[in-house]
This record gives structure tokens, C-alpha cells and sequence, in this order.
């Protein structure tokens, strides 16, 4: 999550006046046009200033803003302190690990599994390293989807990074998908109303001509 008082490199009681000069001062500094050598760079910045300046110059934007960022800090000071009670508690055996959605807090107990009043807990006791390890990967990743859940919900729009692991994810489903349609493809029934609708659709077969030449282009160049 982007903290806009940092953007606009002011305190978080910074009056309207102060944040309205430090944008200007700001967007004068960034300015693509004043950047020719970092041109995207600054577009960049620029976005992130004039995203910035938009919510904390608006009174209500603000106050929702704040909201969260206020519950940000909650939640990453509680993770911090599970994850110090985790450390030194790592070679206790009969400790059981829990999350409250409510709060969006990890922590331990006692209990075997149970789904009442938004808690859920898992025994752990005769768990490995590895398995608890994997747990805790799915703990962390229900933990993110809450957090993203609450930020949708007061409607913040949020992006995402394309990683490595996200790529291949996207590739995989893409390759499967392509074995699938080649597959059924050969099946009589399906392969003729394909050919049915190749034939009597116009823009379906632009659209296969046009993957069919590139995938052409495509393999000339490596030949």
C-alpha cells in the first residue's frame, strides 16, 4: 500500500496549504517535460503524486485513507508480534496456530480445528517443520486476501506486480488450454462444428487466419 504523505513527503497533520505546496513543488520537480533523460520515471512519479495529492487534498478521501493506513499499521504490528512469539516459541511441540479474520491476527492456541464466529484453528502438535512451514504459506496467504478484501471494499483499486511465479502461472493455463481445444479438436462432432463455424463465420476465420499467419511468421523466423 502506497502511503500518500510520504509521496508528497509531508506529515500525516499536514494542512491543505502544506500538502497543495508540496504537490506543486513536487509535480514542478517531477515533471516529465523538466525529466527528458528519466521521461517514464517521472511519468511515474507524476502519477503517484497527482493519485497522491487527489485523496489527501479531499476531506472525505482522506479520512478514509487514513482508516486504513491506521489499520495497516495494526495489522503489521501484530504480525510483528506473532512473529516474535513465533521465534521464541518455535521448539514448543503442543502449540497450535490460529487466525482471527476479524482482526486479521495470527496467533496460538489450544484448540483443534473449528469455523465459528469468522476464527478458524489448526492443531499443530504432531506437525513437521515442512508442514508447518506450508501452513503458515496458506495462513499468510488468507491473511492477504483479507487485507485485500478490506481495501476493495472502501474502494481502492489495487495493482499488482507480475512476477515469475505469476507469469509461468498464466503460461501453464494458456499451454493447458491449448492441449485441451487441440484434443477435442480431433474429435469428430466438435472438429465439423468447428469447421461449420470457420467457414460460415467471417470474423471467427479473420481471427484464425490472423493467429494462423503470425504462429507462421512466428516459426519462419526460427527456421
Amino acid at each position: 500500500m502506497i502511503n500518500y504523505y510520504e509521496v508528497l513527503e509531508v506529515s500525516e497533520k499536514a494542512s491543505k496549504e502544506v500538502i497543495e505546496k508540496a504537490y506543486k513543488a513536487l509535480a514542478k520537480k517531477y515533471h516529465p517535460d523538466l525529466n527528458p533523460d528519466n521521461k517514464k520515471e517521472a511519468e511515474l512519479k507524476m502519477k503517484e503524486l497527482n493519485e497522491a495529492y487527489e485523496v489527501l487534498i479531499d476531506d472525505d478521501k482522506r479520512a478514509n485513507f487514513d482508516s486504513v493506513l491506521a489499520k495497516k499499521r495494526e495489522i503489521e504490528k501484530r504480525r510483528e508480534a506473532y512473529s516474535k512469539n513465533s521465534s521464541e516459541n518455535s521448539n514448543v511441540e503442543n502449540n497450535n496456530t490460529s487466525i482471527n479474520n476479524d482482526h486479521n491476527v495470527i496467533s496460538y492456541s489450544n484448540s483443534y480445528y473449528t469455523d465459528q464466529d469468522d476464527n478458524f484453528f489448526v492443531n499443530t502438535r504432531n506437525m513437521d517443520n515442512k508442514a508447518k512451514k506450508k501452513l503458515q504459506e496458506k495462513l499468510q496467504e488468507r491473511y492477504l486476501e483479507a487485507y485485500d478484501a478490506y481495501l476493495r471494499e472502501r474502494g481502492y483499486k489495487l495493482k499488482y506486480r507480475w512476477t515469475f511465479k505469476r507469469v509461468m502461472q498464466v503460461a501453464l493455463v494458456i499451454i493447458v488450454s491449448i492441449i485441451v481445444f487441440t484434443i477435442l479438436f480431433f474429435i469428430p462432432p466438435i472438429h465439423e462444428f468447428c469447421m461449420d463455424l470457420y467457414e460460415n463465420n467471417f470474423v471467427i476465420k479473420f481471427i484464425v487466419d490472423m493467429v494462423i499467419a503470425l504462429f507462421n511468421s512466428i516459426f519462419s523466423i526460427f527456421q
